[in-house]
């Protein structure tokens, strides 16, 4: 309970204002579970991170429950697919990144199996945070998680993926069994790497030039 009362003061502290016309590329995050609505304590701090980096970026938080329940992924996956498809019709030119942590990750996978070729191939980046999906392999494409079955990212999205995993974290981590290790994203250099890799990965395929640089003080960690 303890725990699940920082998550949603620290949430709503980090809010982020969304923007809402055809930017050049959008986020599409998923929350973690107990998390309030919005980006969360990854996503919002991810969002400022490639926010300096790419001009224009934008970013869309899933409207899902985030909950125990076991019909919350579906429910995420339900809003993501209707984000993403309305995007894609609404702005032609728009790319896309997918990203969530925790069962925000699983919605993400599930989500992007449902996706037509034409979709995946506008997305030029996921960045996922501890995401059980990590231990999904081509030779057993699903995941057998505790919160039910995670399939592994869609071939189309290959070399476009960024995974996330702490040492020892009991989602991520084969054999792990740390529940502060997942708790722990927000330190380190798994935002800051996340947004390079998302501007790298817009100059590459999403025709960023040289607005979309990266340079290192952009990165530094304060």
């Amino acid at each position: 309970m303890r725990l699940t009362a920082v998550l949603l003061f620290v949430s709503a502290a980090l809010a982020v204002p969304a923007q809402k016309a055809c930017s050049p590329v959008e986020l599409i995050w998923a929350r973690a579970t107990t998390e309030a609505a919005g980006l969360g304590i990854v996503g919002a701090p991810l969002v400022k991170a490639t926010q300096r980096l790419i001009p224009g970026f934008t970013y869309y938080a899933v409207k899902y429950p985030a909950d125990m329940s076991s019909s919350s992924p579906d429910k995420g996956v339900a809003d993501m697919l209707n984000r993403i498809n309305g995007q894609a019709t609404a702005c032609p030119q728009q790319k896309f990144v997918l990203g969530g942590y925790s069962q925000g990750a699983v919605v993400c996978h599930r989500a992007a199996v449902k996706m037509s070729k034409d979709v995946l191939s506008r997305i030029i980046a996921t960045a996922t945070f501890g995401d059980g999906g990590q231990q999904a392999t081509k030779a057993k494409p699903v995941y057998d998680s505790p919160v039910g079955p995670i399939p592994r990212w869609p071939d189309e999205l290959d070399g476009r993926i960024k995974f996330n995993c702490n040492k020892g974290d009991l989602t991520c981590t084969p054999g792990g069994t740390s529940t502060l290790a997942h708790m722990q994203y927000t330190s380190g250099k798994f935002i800051p790497e996340s947004a390079q890799f998302i501007a790298e990965q817009w100059k590459k395929l999403g025709g960023g030039g040289a607005g979309a640089a990266v340079t290192a003080r952009h990165l530094a960690i304060s």
